[in-house]
């Protein structure tokens, strides 16, 4: 048996996590950029009057880039890496869902790196800005993972960027910020968290560490998404569940990628504005399926019964009740989608690697629910 394991965040849960943890962000630096979102849901839901608070009471000066947008681009990551520059900032504050998070790291390489988006991608860089971060969805677990991913528009897809100098630093979890989200987003992000255990479970590279981490990250999600698909809406329990999950999700797939419905899901995001995690509800029990059927490999089964799904079936029913109705994919969009995936690396992760011919034919069993 040979792994390795890294996970260098220094993670905070709980209700008040920033004010009661706030003194570990002196050895930082004294001056932040904070990233978040367009939409103003840090203000909303208390997180940045938390964060600029705790600065405050540390003597940090801070600036805020408030510009991303959902599903960043490079154009906007760059924007915000002039913004760093200009604060002079000494490490970066992610505050938001995922978009944020996500984009907050790529700017943390840009505000000390002056590279094309060519080196970007390709990790053309030793170094990055420390980055604290302040997840308010319960999805992504962007916090602790080495992972930013970008709208690359001259692709028309998304890509990635994988450095371990990119995983934060400090992370602050707090339940309480995700307690005012819509059911919607809700039940996208949930699904979203429940596809990195999922796809880290029966990733190649899969550890015993990270299986035991998806085991119990795909138990607290399948409960949480039976109950989101019987039209349920969170209470405080739920929520502190919900995010919970979402870190333990992203703990695993910081160690072992992602695969086929990741892979599969961003055309139907970049082209049709399926919600990332409802794009890879959508493709999951097609996925699933297929991997069974051509690996025979038990560990399927086992994830579904950890996640207290009796069949595949059921499963499948629970994420049609959660994805709501398929988009609707001409077959020249169905071939140019499968054109663009199948270049993408994190489909060699899968314990069976699928053909082009499997994914088309993943695509249109997903796109036929």
């Amino acid at each position: 048996m040979t792994w390795n394991w890294l996970s260098p965040t220094r993670l905070f849960f709980g209700n008040g996590a920033i004010a009661g943890n706030y003194e570990e962000m002196k050895a930082l630096g004294k001056r932040a950029l904070i990233v978040t979102g367009k939409g103003g849901s840090a203000v909303r839901n208390g997180s940045l009057q938390d964060l600029c608070q705790a600065f405050s009471d540390c003597n940090i000066s801070w600036e805020i880039f408030r510009e991303v947008e959902a599903n960043p681009s490079v154009e906007t990551v760059r924007r915000g890496a002039a913004a760093a520059r200009e604060a002079r900032a000494e490490f970066i504050a992610g505050l938001g869902g995922g978009s944020p998070l996500d984009a907050a790291k790529a700017i943390a390489v840009l505000a000390v790196n002056d590279i094309t988006d060519e080196e970007l991608f390709a990790v053309r860089f030793t170094a990055a800005l420390p980055m604290v971060a302040v997840p308010t969805t319960a999805g992504t677990g962007s916090e602790v993972t080495p992972y930013s991913i970008l709208t690359y528009h001259a692709i028309e897809n998304k890509k990635s960027i994988f450095s371990p100098a990119i995983i934060p630093a400090i992370a602050y979890i707090d339940p309480a910020y995700t307690r005012d989200i819509p059911f919607n987003i809700t039940a996208d992000t949930a699904v979203d968290a429940y596809s990195h255990a999922l796809e880290g479970y029966l990733a190649v590279k899969s550890n015993p560490m990270s299986d035991l981490i998806a085991r119990e990250a795909l138990r607290i999600s399948g409960t949480e998404l039976k109950l989101l698909a019987s039209g349920t809406n969170p209470g405080t329990a739920g929520r502190e569940a919900l995010i919970y999950a979402s870190t333990l999700a992203g703990l695993v797939i910081s160690q072992t990628g992602t695969s086929i419905p990741h892979a599969m899901g961003y055309p139907l995001t970049h082209f049709k504005g399926v919600p990332h995690g409802r794009a890879n509800g959508i493709l999951m029990p097609a996925y699933l399926a297929f991997t069974l059927r051509k690996s025979g490999n038990p560990r399927v089964m086992e994830a579904l019964q950890c996640s207290g799904f009796g069949s595949l079936q059921e499963f499948q029913k629970i994420m049609r009740d959660l994805c709501g109705p398929v988009p609707q994919c001409s077959d020249h969009e169905q071939a140019r989608f499968i054109e663009i995936c199948s270049k993408a690396k994190n489909l060699s992760n899968n314990i069976v690697r699928p053909s082009q011919q499997d994914l088309a034919l993943i695509l249109r069993e997903s796109l036929q629910a």
